[in-house]
């Protein structure tokens, strides 16, 4: 019987470390491989650098079987929100194993840490360290290096940390699949600098923002660099550039400090500081020096500003409510046969049928709509509006 497991990516974009993880799972006896991706928007407060389908076709092109949506704002909660929206994904599609990248590698470790996590001794230990003023990644950090000891890099590393709540998640969804972490390879996710042949998918935007395409293609695996540099030819790629950054700020300063506590994540001390840099503010960098970014990180500031900009309330559904699919090949499309008496969640590769399920789910299809066509407008020659209906189910 054949063995499927399943990935939670953004895969922005597709490059040679994403490919290496498929192969380890092809050549460890994982015929189905099923894809969790981000939508429009990533975890970090961004826009995607290609758009989704662009993205998931690039997977396909390097043997992923099935790629469905993670939508917005699940795409860009914190990582604790973001891994269980992967989690309720790959549990509805049925996963034999989940696989993630771990800079340690160590499983058990992570297990570890995942179950401390959940218990009333970590709450306490993190409130002292709350109290003391630390962020909440700090304390975090302290409250386990507290109870285990570590070597701090061990769970300071961004792919640890996302680990460490897909396990975390899998616990509180009683869902037992066998956990695979991959050691990661090459350069760490916020390097920019290529190491041993990889490279970070920070690394090849700085790379195409500074208009190194070709430096960029190298790290691309040759399936897809022709999906790849067609997109980029035409000028298809998110552009952080002053358009960007104007719309952005007009749209802040529309907001009063009320208007801004009914964003996720943005409590009133941020609600007002959120109210005054905006008023004085002429650049991103201007912003974020007049933001308290020792307090909060760089990170859940960015989630606030694009959950602005994109309307996001925190009426939002918490939960994973229906499978979006971006696209599949033969052997996906025979896995989604196989499970469709089983999945308890509505599939369909159309918004509009999945936007009709439910108030609730009209909500999420709205808000994940609204970042296709932010991602659209935005890239470096604007494209389409209403391209989530538009673009079509990828099949390979």
């Amino acid at each position: 019987m054949s063995k499927s497991v399943g990935i939670v990516s953004e895969y922005n974009p597709f490059h040679s470390g994403h490919r290496y993880q498929i192969d380890f799972l092809k050549e460890n006896g994982y015929e189905e491989i099923i894809v969790a991706m981000s939508g429009s928007r990533v975890q970090r407060g961004s826009l995607a650098l290609l758009n989704k389908h662009t993205r998931a076709k690039m997977a396909l092109e390097n043997g992923v079987s099935l790629v469905a949506e993670i939508p917005y704002p699940f795409s860009s909660m914190s990582a604790e929100g973001y891994a269980m929206a992967g989690m309720q994904t790959l549990k509805a599609l049925g996963v034999d194993a989940i696989c993630f990248g771990s800079e340690s590698g160590n499983g058990e470790m992570l297990k570890q840490i995942a179950t401390f996590l959940l218990t009333e001794e970590y709450e306490n230990s993190l409130k002292k360290y709350l109290e003391q003023n630390l962020p909440f990644p700090a304390a975090r950090e302290k409250a386990i290096f507290e109870k285990f000891g570590f070597n701090k890099n061990m769970v300071t590393a961004s792919n640890d940390i996302l680990a460490v709540e897909y396990i975390k998640a899998c616990i509180k969804l009683n869902w037992q699949p066998e956990i695979i972490a991959l050691k990661r390879k090459g350069a760490a996710y916020n390097r920019t600098k290529e190491k041993d042949g990889f490279a970070s998918a920070s690394g090849i935007r700085k790379m195409i923002n500074e208009y190194r395409f070709d430096s960029a293609l190298t790290f691309i695996p040759q399936e897809s660099r022709k999906t790849f540099e067609q997109a980029i030819d035409r000028g298809s790629y998110f552009s952080a550039d002053v358009r960007w950054e104007k719309a952005v700020l007009f749209k802040l300063r529309q907001f009063s400090r009320e208007e801004f506590e009914t964003i996720p994540d943005c409590n009133s001390e941020l609600a007002g500081s959120f109210e005054k840099a905006a008023a004085i503010s002429n650049s991103f960098e201007m912003l974020f020096d007049n933001l308290p970014t020792k307090r909060y990180t760089r990170a859940r500031l960015s989630r606030i500003i694009l959950a602005v900009f994109l309307d996001i309330k925190n009426d939002m559904p918490k939960d994973i409510l229906y499978i979006r699919l971006l696209g599949f090949d033969r052997k996906g499309e025979q896995y989604l046969k196989e499970i469709s008496n089983t999945c308890p969640l509505p599939v369909s590769h159309s918004v509009k049928i999945l936007s009709e399920k439910s108030e609730e789910c009209r909500k999420i299809a709205a808000a994940e709509s609204r970042a296709c066509d932010a991602q659209a407008t935005f890239c470096k020659f604007s494209g389409e509006p209403r391209q989530d209906f538009i673009n079509r189910l990828v099949k390979l």
